[in-house]
């Protein structure tokens, strides 16, 4: 039984580490200049939480779960296209904040959707204007 005590003791060290881990990425994100609070959803499926950060032409998103420095997703300024925007649906107020701003986009030629503020929302658009001119 002793065994038992030293791999249970490890493994509950190891679970909070990861999440200490996490949290600590989370915060770090959130802090630094340029991120804001994005919910990403493809398609149909669920909406996935995590945080963007503005790095030029790029906005770079990190899954809110996991401790990976890397993004998830890179958007290309000159790739997004913004096709409509709106308030959240019934179905959506309960996973989204009611003064959220759902974003249809199209990035290259997949469709995202994304959920930001309202004041995160009107940097996003000026993200965009401010590319240079197609030529």
């Amino acid at each position: 039984m002793h065994l038992v005590d030293i791999v249970a003791v490890c493994v509950i060290a190891v679970l909070a580490f990861v999440l200490i881990a996490t949290i600590a990425r989370q915060r770090w994100m959130l802090h630094a200049g340029g991120a804001i609070p994005l919910a990403v959803r493809r398609s149909e499926s669920r909406w996935v939480y995590g945080v963007a950060r503005y790095a030029g032409g790029q906005l770079r998103w990190y899954r809110a779960l996991g401790i990976g420095t890397r993004p998830s997703r890179v958007f290309e300024r000159s790739q997004v296209v913004v096709v409509s925007h709106r308030k959240p649906t019934a179905a959506e107020q309960s996973v989204l904040a009611p003064t959220a701003v759902v974003v249809d986009c199209l990035d290259g030629s997949s469709r995202v959707v994304l959920a930001l503020g309202e004041s995160a929302f009107t940097g996003f658009v000026s993200w965009l204007e401010a590319s240079a001119p197609a030529t």
